[in-house]
């Protein structure tokens, strides 16, 4: 039997984006969690409710931002107990394209390679790919189908981590334990990645808020620490050359820059002392 369940975590959504991007999906899963992090005084999630008028879904939330992996594991384990075989990982600002999320799950179900530890759909492709199913080192949460009796085999997502990393770490604990991770071509997820701006000046800026920029260098530079494997040597001196240290040299062209530099340097420091868990220091609202 295939039953499945999606969570979804929204912070400060635009509603009639958040509705639509739902309705990709939510005709084809057996239930559906919106997982409210916006703190309770500024959420207007109820509203939502009321208007996709569906008895699937139902609002968590404990009042403040409890990022992802924490959702995500509360959720794994209200599946197992109803026993859910599937769990659906969505971002607020993410959707399938027309009928794509129905041949989705008929492909997860009727796939033959095994043991996957997740599925994911190609993102934001404009290109035709030879191999429809393709393994692959890892897939970002928003669009993962994972099976629910691996998750439990592994441990769930590391909360330690919070946001960041957590999808990818993920991918690579299941690929060190013997499972593949696969992206599925021909389904289409339209994905927003980041917010790309660029100056009066000239200079290109994807301005990561404070607390944002805290844990994805935090993240990241700890996944190289614990797994050496999984980045290449470029890949890490471009991640230090533009993401640490031309960041840092432009950083005053950004507002908060402080905070952000405050941040960036943070983040490093713990990871050479070895702190992780949530570290929501920085008053930055996203």
């Amino acid at each position: 039997m295939f039953k499945i369940i999606g969570i979804v975590t929204s912070y400060y959504p635009n509603l009639d984006d958040l509705e639509k991007n739902i309705h990709s999906y939510l005709p084809w899963i057996d239930q559906l969690i919106i997982w409210e992090n916006t703190p309770d005084e500024q959420s207007v999630i109820d509203q939502l409710i009321d208007r996709l008028h569906s008895d699937k879904v139902e609002i968590y939330s404990t009042g403040k931002n409890e990022y992802l992996a924490f959702p995500f594991n509360e959720t794994i384990r209200l599946a197992q107990k109803q026993g859910y075989t599937h769990l659906l990982t969505m971002d607020q600002d993410s959707c399938f394209d027309p009928n794509h999320f129905q041949n989705y799950l008929n492909i997860v179900q009727q796939s033959n390679i095994d043991p996957i530890a997740a599925f994911g759909p190609g993102l934001n492709l404009t290109n035709n790919f030879e191999e429809n199913i393709q393994e692959v080192p890892y897939v970002i949460t928003s669009g993962a189908i994972y099976p629910i009796n691996i998750l439990i085999d592994l441990h769930l997502f590391n909360e330690e981590l919070a946001i960041d990393v957590v999808d990818i770490e993920y991918c690579v604990r299941s690929r060190n334990n013997g499972y593949k991770i696969v992206q599925i071509n021909s389904i289409h997820l339209q994905h927003k990645i980041g917010n790309i701006q660029k100056h009066w000046t000239g200079l290109i800026f994807n301005p990561y808020p404070a607390q944002r920029t805290y844990y994805y260098i935090r993240n990241t530079l700890w996944l190289w620490k614990h797994f050496p494997d999984v980045a290449q040597k470029q890949e890490r001196r471009n991640f230090i050359r533009y993401k640490i240290i031309y960041r840092t040299l432009k950083i005053g062209f950004e507002s908060d820059a402080f905070q952000k530099l405050l941040a960036i340097y943070t983040a490093i420091w713990h990871v050479y002392t070895g702190r992780l868990g949530k570290y929501d220091k920085f008053n930055t609202r996203r």
